[in-house]
């Protein structure tokens, strides 16, 4: 019982702070910034934070709760697999996958004991695997995957914005208050200083870390392949007896544009608002953009099957002919 009560206070305790912090700050804006040219200031105000935080519920409905999750029919197809492993043979299993294991079987979660599609790796912080995992995000106290990444971008681009204006807006509110020289009849706001010491630092932590998601979203890459691309070009690098290895991710795609679309959809309207893609809509009913299987680059491909045959080759050199496994994978997974 108190396990269970500590895990519901530890994943409200962040959803409600990250709440309260935009609430309180944009009613602090609201009321206290009085002093914007030309627009007036609770137009500006309630617009962008009416937009932001209907975008903050969708996200908390669509991104963390929900949408992490495989869907029930599927789900249920997955958890069967354990059964019926022993009739089937493995390609069947995985005739649309291309993370293997070293050995060439299909990759299966030894906690859930499923079938783990590509990309799908298993959370040790929500105890369940995640559909093309990005990583565990404190702030939401949830995972960052296949159906709430879109919504996760949207998050931090917006924060970002918002982190920004309200940074400006109190910037402007202070030098109004300095060249009229009303520090000569009252105090400083030290509400407003503290707000805007807070959007100083959220908006450049923000901008970084919007900065470093959006570029991963242009290389069609999760932080969890970013760093296994790592490990595999220093591992064979040190096989191959060279300096360096351009071990390439096969789901990025021919152009930044493409991967972009991967992910936000394919309209400026999917790119904007809070909405789940129309092609994840179209394909509802079928086992397509379900987060199960995603589209490759041939061309990178075709380069990695060399390079995985050349390492197996190195492999074979220096390692007895009994440890060596004869099948031969097409992509080499051990996360």
């Amino acid at each position: 019982m108190q396990g269970g009560t500590w895990s519901t206070i530890s994943t409200l305790f962040p959803r409600c702070l990250t709440t309260f912090l935009f609430l309180w700050t944009s009613y602090v804006i609201i009321t206290r910034i009085n002093t914007i040219p030309t627009i007036p200031p609770h137009d500006i105000d309630i617009t962008i934070n009416l937009y932001f935080h209907i975008f903050i519920f969708q996200n908390h409905n669509n991104g963390t709760r929900k949408s992490i999750r495989l869907p029930r029919s599927i789900s249920r197809k997955i958890y069967m697999m354990q059964d019926l492993v022993k009739n089937y043979h493995h390609n069947i299993l995985t005739k649309k996958s291309y993370t293997m294991k070293r050995n060439g079987r299909y990759r299966l979660c030894q906690t859930c004991q499923v079938w783990k599609p590509d990309r799908c790796h298993h959370c040790s912080t929500c105890n369940k695997c995640i559909l093309k995992m990005d990583h565990h995000c404190p702030w939401f106290a949830e995972c960052i995957g296949f159906k709430n990444q879109k919504f996760f971008i949207q998050f931090l681009i917006y924060c970002t914005i918002y982190a920004f204006v309200a940074l400006g807006l109190i910037s402007y509110q202070f030098v109004n208050w300095y060249k009229n020289q009303n520090y000569m009849n009252e105090y400083i706001d030290f509400t407003l200083l503290i707000v805007g010491l807070l959007a100083f630092v959220i908006s450049i932590s923000v901008l970084a870390f919007s900065s470093f998601s959006i570029y991963q979203v242009l290389k069609n890459r999760t932080t969890i392949e970013m760093y296994g691309i790592r490990r595999y070009n220093r591992d064979f690098a040190i096989l191959n007896g060279t300096e360096e290895s351009d071990f390439k991710n096969i789901f990025e795609l021919d152009s930044n544009l493409l991967n972009w679309k991967e992910v936000m959809g394919d309209s400026w309207i999917e790119w904007i608002f809070p909405i789940v893609t129309f092609k994840i809509s179209r394909n509802r009913h079928s086992t397509d953009e379900k987060g199960l299987y995603f589209n490759i680059n041939s061309h990178a491909r075709r380069e990695m099957l060399d390079s995985i045959d050349l390492q197996d080759r190195l492999l074979r050199r220096v390692t007895p002919r009994s440890s060596v496994e004869s099948t031969r994978p097409l992509i080499i997974d051990d996360i």
